[in-house]
């Protein structure tokens, strides 16, 4: 094999390695963006719920208010076409061109108990809750950049925690709210940090060997370091989420809900038996 060969032999070795090299870091940042979707998908479906909570409200206050507005006027017509019909009945002894006045009184009572309910109703109607959307994924880092494994436990530590959000809410509503918040007010913080390891990963790699390179390495691993703390502490509300989850209920059990139901069926079972010995008899 001559030496153009060699060269030529070797080149397509090495463009397969840099092929196969790219199909690895592509599969790598995959795998690690795959937190940061779960994030972001969690948010989105948090969105949409507020959303849909905020169209069902608006929905019945204006059907509410239709209702005001509709029975309203018809207790304000028809009761002042029955008032007519009545003085023509008492003055001429006869019906009116309108109609039994009976029939117009009718329509106006039916009109103001409408327009009252209604009114009653819009006045109970809840207003949805204020609503922070909850803060939306960092920026994802290179597999093998500094901090790259604190970022993503950061990622992970949400996802688990947005996951218990929606338990707590049926269980302990005011938890869960002091959950969001505490989310809320913690994770912008720590997304500034992964934020600032991703610019000092962008300077170690363009600055090359370099005193500035040493800098932002130094200067990364000290971030790294603050970051690994927050996940600590996300991991200790996790851990309090949990034992949150585990304690009593101060409700009912639910031996106290269905041991009646099982007393009366057992009753009931015993019951047939005798009836059946009886006619057996």
């Amino acid at each position: 094999m001559g030496r153009p060969d060699r060269e030529a032999f070797a080149a397509v070795v090495q463009a397969g390695i840099e092929r196969g090299l790219d199909v690895v870091e592509a599969w790598r940042a995959a795998r690690a963006a795959k937190p940061t979707r779960a994030l972001e998908a969690q948010r989105q479906r948090a969105i949409a719920a507020h959303n849909r909570e905020v169209r069902k409200y608006e929905r019945r206050k204006a059907t509410l208010t239709t209702r005001t507005i509709g029975g309203t006027a018809v207790a304000g017509v028809a009761g002042t076409v029955g008032a007519i019909d009545v003085i023509a009945e008492v003055t001429t002894s006869q019906a009116a061109v309108y109609g039994p006045s009976w029939m117009w009184l009718g329509a106006a009572v039916v009109g103001a108990v409408t327009a009252i309910t209604a009114r009653r109703s819009a006045r109970t109607l809840v207003t949805p809750p204020a609503f922070v959307a909850p803060i939306g994924p960092p920026p994802t880092l290179r597999p093998d950049a500094i901090g790259a494994a604190e970022s993503q436990q950061l990622i992970r530590l949400r996802v688990q925690l947005a996951g218990i959000v929606p338990t707590l809410d049926a269980l302990h509503p005011a938890a869960a709210a002091d959950l969001r918040q505490a989310d809320t007010e913690a994770s912008p913080p720590l997304h500034a940090l992964i934020e600032r390891l991703d610019l000092l990963d962008r300077m170690r790699r363009d600055l090359g060997p370099s005193p500035a390179a040493d800098a932002a390495t130094t200067a990364a691993m000290q971030v790294r370091d603050r970051l690994h703390a927050g996940c600590q502490t996300y991991e200790s509300l996790l851990t309090a989420s949990a034992s949150l989850l585990a304690a009593p209920d101060v409700s009912r059990s639910t031996g106290e809900v269905l041991t009646p139901a099982i007393v009366a069926l057992q009753a009931y079972t015993h019951g047939l038996q005798r009836s059946a010995e009886t006619f057996g008899a």
